[in-house]
């Protein structure tokens, strides 16, 4: 992106630093690694010998395992800002056309935590203030969950002659029950420039906490927002799949199949 600077005079040129801002924004959303990995086991078959074997292996054999695994990294992304009374780009670089970017003023996490209310530090953030040049920091300096789910399914054939048969087969879509954070509440909301108070925090500071100094991190959830589409800042609002408030299951199916 182009960043544009407006002269007192009318004119319209490319910021001197340009070349700076691309440097600091070279990161790419480029996932570093991806796995699929399918299994089919056909197991062993009972060979009967008498009429007791015979029936060991009607029960025993013909039974089929499978799988498929998936694994990856996961996405990167960054952090934006918001503020409020209709406070946007002119009002911080002087420019429509770009604006700030966060300040990174503290260890902001890797990007993905197993607490789904707390995906990254929320205090290591603050948005930029007036005459922002738009160099406060990059982009994709965060790191998204890993995948890392399985699909099973188990199946039976029944042989009926003639290279016909009759299949019985379970699968189970996230056979695990892995519930895999895919998007989070990435905007910051400020009051204003000279005012860094979240307006849209997930946690808020117990009133009877004297030990937090003002505007710390709380520690109380902010009623409902233990909901993913009411995420407050650095909660997850999106998973991979089956989300019903945040709860996950595997998913079943049963397939009857007839071959001819």
């Amino acid at each position: 992106m182009q960043r544009l600077q407006h002269g007192a005079d009318g004119s319209v040129s490319i910021r001197a630093d340009q070349a700076d801002y691309e440097a600091l924004n070279s990161q790419q959303n480029l996932q570093r690694h991806l796995v699929k990995a399918n299994w089919v086991w056909d197991l062993p078959d009972y060979k009967a010998t008498n009429g007791a074997g015979h029936i060991i292996g009607a029960v025993v054999n013909d039974w089929q395992v499978s799988g498929l695994f998936t694994g990856g990294s996961g996405n990167r992304y960054d952090v934006g800002y918001s503020y409020q009374n209709g406070i946007g780009n002119q009002n911080i670089t002087g420019s429509p056309d770009y604006g700030g970017r966060m300040v990174l003023v503290g260890d902001t996490g890797k990007g993905c935590s197993s607490n789904p209310f707390v995906q990254f530090n929320t205090a290591a953030f603050q948005g930029p203030t007036y005459n922002s040049v738009g160099l406060e920091s990059g982009r994709n300096y965060m790191v998204g969950c890993p995948d890392h789910t399985t699909d099973l399914a188990i199946a039976r054939n029944f042989p009926f002659g003639g290279g016909r048969q009759f299949q019985v087969r379970l699968d189970a879509y996230n056979a695990f029950n892995v519930a895999i954070i895919t998007g989070r509440n990435t905007t910051a909301a400020f009051r204003s420039p000279t005012d860094q108070t979240l307006t849209n925090p997930q946690y808020v500071v117990n009133p009877g906490d004297t030990t937090l100094a003002p505007g710390a991190v709380g520690t109380v959830l902010v009623p409902g927002k233990d909901l993913p589409r009411n995420a407050g800042f650095g909660a997850a609002n999106a998973y991979s799949t089956n989300a019903i408030n945040g709860n996950y299951g595997r998913f079943i199916q049963l397939t009857l199949r007839v071959q001819f």
